[in-house]
């Protein structure tokens, strides 16, 4: 085709028909200009085909990641529940003032040491802001999930601090002349019923419950972001 047309361009001006000419020149400018609008067209496609790729793989490493977080979450929900059941107990016993019950609430009172802590997978809408990621979602419903769920987690690991600091600067305290810590056994039986000791274990009643309930809410929000993301991947 471009053999030809230059073929054509000679002869018209080798017989000097300049009249003729003009026509096919802008004829060709067009061509021109069509093939040119062809191949921006084609390198917006290739270009908007790779964005659609790497947009997916964004959206398959969120799903990868929250899912990590919601098994990290059910088995701390599930330590948490025991933990509370424990704390619970400790403080039926406390109130009734069992004292033939004693070596089981030295157990218990120890068991007021541990406590649940989530270890989230990473901080997801941190590292896409920050990797300038963020911006190739289109699907903008899905980063405001994504931070709100950065705003559980970061209201839950403020809820685990504060239990740590309980068990730091209250319990530990009030165990350490009361309880052998190595044999768990009782060595001032009265001080297990005292109202410090029931204060400590009320506090963590409430922690646990409290944790308890954000662990659910960041479940809640994890489920709702993975619906999010199946829909866009068409999953």
């Amino acid at each position: 085709m471009g053999t030809l047309l230059r073929k054509l361009r000679r002869e018209l001006l080798a017989n000097g028909r300049l009249r003729h000419y003009f026509p096919y020149a802008i004829g060709e400018i067009i061509l021109v200009v069509i093939g040119i609008l062809i191949a921006l067209q084609i390198n917006n496609l290739n270009e908007k085909r790779l964005r659609r790729h790497e947009e997916a793989d964004i959206y398959r490493a969120i799903g990868q990641q929250v899912t990590e977080d919601r098994r990290e979450l059910v088995a701390v929900i599930d330590f948490n529940q025991f933990l509370a059941r424990t704390h619970q107990r400790a403080n039926e016993i406390i109130s009734e003032r069992d004292t033939g019950k004693t070596d089981s609430l030295a157990m218990l009172a120890m068991l007021l040491s541990q406590f649940s802590d989530f270890q989230r997978n990473a901080r997801i809408y941190e590292n896409l802001a920050m990797s300038g990621q963020l911006g190739l979602l289109e699907n903008r419903e899905i980063p405001r999930a994504l931070q709100r769920l950065e705003m559980t987690y970061t209201q839950l690991n403020k809820l685990e601090d504060l239990h740590w600091d309980v068990i730091i600067n209250e319990l530990s305290p009030e165990l350490r002349s009361t309880v052998n810590y190595n044999t768990l056994k009782a060595v001032r039986a009265e001080r297990l019923y005292s109202l410090e000791l029931q204060n400590v274990v009320v506090e963590s009643i409430y922690l646990t419950r409290g944790k308890d309930s954000i662990y659910r809410r960041a479940l809640l929000e994890i489920d709702s972001l993975q619906g999010l993301l199946q829909r866009q991947l068409g999953d």
